[in-house]
C-alpha cells in the first residue's frame, strides 16, 4: 500500500515561468487524506508501439537497462515498422521506441522460462531447457552481457529445466525440476555465484513430490526487498528435510530454513483436481516485504490467490487472505497498489482470510456463468475479470481495472518494472490491442513531487510520491541525502557511516568503500536514470560507483580549496560534476565544465557559502547559495532567485534539485522555494526535531 503525506498548512514560495515573466506567491496547501491502495495503476490500454511476436509463447520478461527482453518458445516477431525478423526463443526491445534491438541475437536452441537482470548490473541470465546458446553448449541456464553474448566467466550445466531466477548481488538463486548442477547434487533448488557461476554451498533441496503425474518443481523464487530472504513456491512437501508443503522461506544470512510455516496447502490441495495434485504456479514479495502472494491452478476449487504475512508467527501461519479464481491463476506481480494476476480466468471472488483448519472443508461457490470468448458480465455479485486483474493487496478485492485478453493457456508472466507492467502470453490481444504475445502497460499517471530528508532520518514526501517509512540510524550517525526514484515510488538514504538504505523500488545493492580515504564522509547520492544503479560523491571529492554505472574519474586526489558538498549527474548517466561549498565546478565524462564562481568572482570570499549545483540539459546548471541566490552558467535560463524576490529564509538554503522547468530549494527548517514548477508544501511552518538535509524531485 502505498502512502504519502502531505504537510498541513505549508510555508514556501511557488515562481512559475510565463514567458519572460515571473509571478511569485505564497502558498498554503490543504490537508489530504491518503488515498487507498489501488489508486496507482497501470493503464488498461497497452503500448502499440512495441514488437509483435507472433508465434508460440511468451513465457518472461524483464526490464535488462534500457531494454525490454522476452523469452518464451517461439520464432517470428514482427517489429513496429512491420518488418518480420526470425528470432528463436528471444528478442530484445528498447524501451523508449519499441524498436527491436536487431544486434542483440543470441541463437537459443530452447525454450526459456525465467529472465533475470543481475541486481549488480553484470548481466542477464536466462533459465529454461536449452542445451546451446549460439551453438556452444549451455545447458539450462546462461548469462549474457549487454549486447547479447554470453559472457565466458560464468560457467554452469543444469541437468533439466531451469523454471525460475532470481539473484541478490551476490548469488544467483535458480529452481526447477532438475537433480543436478555442475555436476553435484541440488534437488530442484540452487544458487550459484553471480560472476562464475560456481555452486554455493546453500543446500535446500526440494522433496516429496505433490505435483501432477508425481512433479514437484520449484515454480518461483523471490528475493525479500531486504535482501535476506528467499521465498520459494513448490509442489513438494519438504524442503531441506524439513516440512514445508508448497512454500518456505529461508534465511540467506544463513542459509537455513525459517521457521515460517502454513498448514493451508497440506489442507487444502485434496480438493484440487488430477487427485489432488499440488499446483502452485508462482509466488512474489510486496514491495515492502510484509507479504507475499501465492497463486494457484487445480481445477475450479484450487484455483486462488492466496496473501501470507511474512513474519514468523508463534505457531503455523495464517493467510490474510484467500481470493478465488475459478480457473488457472498462473502468474502474479506486485506493486504497493495492486497485485496483478494473469491466468485463464473469467471470475474474481474474494473471501477474506480463511483458517488453515476449514481449508478442505469450507463451503465453495461456484462460478456465477460459464466463461466466455467475449468475456463475462459480473454476476450475482461476483466481479468478471477475463484472464487478467488487478487486486487489492491488503483485502485481496478486485480493483477497478479489466484490460481483458484472449489468451488460450493464460497470462503466464507477470513482471512489475518501474515504468510499468510487463505479460506475456500465447495469443495475440490485450485490452483491445493487438500485440503479439507480449504486451506493456505503463502507469497511467506517473507520479510528481518532492521529498525530504531530516538529519534524524524522517522523511516527508509531497505531491504524489509515495511515502515508504522512515531511516533506522545506527548510534552516533546522521542521515545524510536521498535520492528518488524516477517513478516516485523508492527512494535511497545514505547516513554518514556510509550506510544506503533503499525503500520501494529503489536499487538494493550496496556500495564497495575499499577505495574510500580514512575520515572521509558522504554528501550527496544520485540514481542512475537508466537503472544501473547509483553513485556516492563524498565531502573529500570521492565518487563511489555502485552497480553498473560508469565511473569518470573524481577529485579525491586533488588540493580542494573547498569540501565537495553536492554533486549531478546528467540526463544519460554518461557524466557527473561536483560541487565545491566556494563554488568550484568539477566536471566528469561528458558533462561539460561551464564555469564556476571562483572563475567569475576571482578572489572574492563569499558571505554565504554555495550549497547546490542542478543541470539545465547538456549545455548548462544553476548553482545556489545559502541565501537562495542561484547563478545561471552555459545556457541555464535563469528562473528567479530569493534575493530577487526580496525574500531572506529564515534558515539558511542548503540545497537544490531539478524540478519541471526549473528547481526546488530547500532550507534548513523545511522551508521549500519552487522556480519553474508548482509548490506542493513545506515543512517551513513546523517544528522539527532536526533540521532537513536534503530533496528530492520526481
Amino acid at each position: 500500500m502505498s502512502f504519502l503525506r502531505r504537510a498541513r498548512a505549508p510555508f514556501g514560495i511557488a515562481v512559475t515561468l510565463f514567458g519572460s515573466v515571473l509571478v511569485a506567491s505564497t502558498i498554503r496547501g490543504a490537508a489530504s487524506d491518503e488515498p487507498a491502495a489501488g489508486s496507482v495503476l497501470v493503464a488498461q490500454t497497452p503500448r502499440a508501439d512495441t514488437p509483435i511476436v507472433l508465434d508460440g509463447r511468451v513465457n518472461a520478461n524483464v526490464q535488462f537497462g534500457g531494454l525490454i527482453v522476452l523469452g518464451g518458445e517461439f520464432t517470428l516477431v514482427q517489429t513496429n515498422a512491420g518488418t518480420v525478423l526470425e528470432r528463436p526463443n528471444l528478442v530484445a526491445y528498447d524501451i523508449e521506441t519499441g524498436a527491436v534491438v536487431e544486434s542483440f541475437d543470441p541463437v537459443i536452441d530452447g525454450e526459456i522460462f525465467a529472465l533475470e537482470a543481475a541486481d549488480d548490473g553484470s548481466g542477464l541470465f536466462v533459465g529454461g531447457t536449452f542445451n546451446t546458446v549460439d551453438g556452444a553448449e549451455h545447458r539450462k541456464l546462461v548469462k549474457l552481457t549487454a549486447t547479447g553474448e554470453v559472457d565466458p566467466s560464468f560457467v554452469v550445466s543444469v541437468d533439466a529445466r531451469v523454471q525460475t531466477i532470481d539473484d541478490d548481488g551476490r548469488r544467483v538463486y535458480f529452481g526447477g525440476s532438475f537433480s543436478a548442477v555442475n555436476g553435484e547434487t541440488r534437488l530442484q533448488l540452487a544458487a550459484v555465484d553471480i560472476g562464475t557461476g560456481a555452486l554455493s554451498t546453500l543446500r535446500a533441496d526440494v522433496t516429496e513430490s505433490l505435483g501432477f503425474n508425481g512433479g514437484g518443481s520449484v515454480r518461483a523464487v523471490d528475493v525479500h526487498p531486504s535482501g535476506n530472504t528467499l521465498l520459494v513456491a513448490h509442489a513438494s512437501a519438504r524442503v531441506a528435510g524439513q516440512p514445508r508443503v508448497g512454500v518456505a522461506q529461508i534465511d540467506l544470512t544463513t542459509d537455513q530454513l525459517t521457521d515460517w510455516r502454513t498448514d493451508w496447502y497440506t489442507n487444502a490441495h485434496s480438493r484440487c483436481a488430477d487427485c489432488g495434485a499440488l499446483s502452485i504456479r508462482d509466488a512474489e514479495y510486496s514491495p515492502n516485504g510484509d507479504a507475499f502472494y501465492v497463486v494457484e491452478k487445480g481445477h475450479y476449487e484450487c484455483d486462488k490467490v492466496i496473501s501470507f504475512p511474512t513474519a514468523n508467527g508463534p505457531g503455523l501461519e495464517q493467510n490474510l487472505w484467500v481470493t478465488q479464481m475459478y480457473d488457472s491463476s498462473l502468474s502474479v506481480g506486485a506493486t504497493s497498489d495492486a497485485v496483478y494476476v494473469g491466468g485463464h480466468f473469467c471470475f474474481v471472488n474474494p473471501l477474506g482470510p480463511i483458517h488453515s483448519d476449514q481449508a478442505a472443508t469450507y463451503p465453495y461457490v461456484d462460478k456465477p456463468a460459464a466463461c466466455e470468448p467475449g468475456g463475462n458480465s459480473t454476476t450475482q455479485g461476483i466481479e468478471a475479470r477475463y484472464q487478467i486483474a488487478a487486486l487489492h493487496p491488503t483485502t485481496g478485492e478486485p480493483l477497478p481495472w479489466d484490460p481483458r485478453s484472449n489468451t488460450f493457456e493464460g497470462i503466464l508472466t507477470i513482471e512489475v518494472i518501474d515504468r510499468g507492467v510487463l505479460f506475456g502470453h500465447d495469443l495475440d490481444q490485450l485490452g483491445g490491442l493487438t500485440t503479439g504475445r507480449h504486451a506493456f502497460l505503463e502507469f497511467a499517471e506517473p507520479a510528481g513531487g518532492y521529498v525530504l530528508l531530516s538529519q534524524n532520518g524522517q522523511v516527508f514526501t509531497f505531491g504524489d510520491v509515495a511515502h515508504h517509512g522512515d531511516v533506522v540510524l545506527e548510534p552516533g550517525t546522521t542521515a545524510v541525502a536521498l535520492a528518488a526514484t524516477s517513478t516516485g515510488r523508492g527512494y535511497l538514504v545514505v547516513t554518514s557511516d556510509w550506510r544506503v538504505i533503499s525503500f520501494g523500488d529503489a536499487p538494493k545493492i550496496g556500495p564497495d568503500l575499499t577505495n574510500l580515504g580514512p575520515g572521509d564522509t558522504p554528501v550527496d547520492i544520485q540514481i542512475d536514470r537508466l537503472g544501473r544503479g547509483y553513485w556516492l560523491f563524498s565531502a573529500n571529492g570521492a565518487v563511489v560507483p555502485v552497480g553498473s554505472v560508469p565511473w569518470f574519474g573524481d577529485a579525491g586526489k586533488l588540493d580542494l580549496a573547498s569540501t565537495i558538498v553536492a554533486a549531478s549527474v546528467d540526463q544519460l548517466g554518461d557524466g557527473y560534476r561536483l560541487l565545491g561549498g566556494d563554488g568550484g565546478v568539477f566536471s566528469y565524462g561528458a558533462a561539460k565544465f561551464l564555469g564556476s564562481i571562483p572563475q567569475v568572482l576571482p578572489g572574492q570570499a563569499l558571505q554565504c557559502p554555495i550549497v547546490g549545483l542542478v543541470d539545465s540539459g547538456a549545455d548548462g546548471y544553476w548553482l545556489v547559495g545559502c541565501d537562495g541566490g542561484v547563478f545561471a552558467f552555459g545556457k541555464a535560463p535563469f528562473v528567479g532567485s530569493l534575493p530577487g524576490l526580496g525574500v531572506v529564509p529564515r534558515e539558511p538554503v542548503n540545497g537544490m534539485v531539478p524540478y519541471e522547468a526549473g528547481y526546488l530549494l530547500i532550507a534548513e527548517d523545511g522551508g521549500v522555494f519552487a522556480f519553474g514548477g508548482p509548490f506542493l508544501g513545506s515543512l517551513g511552518d513546523m517544528t522539527l526535531q532536526a533540521p532537513i538535509v536534503s530533496i528530492a524531485a520526481v
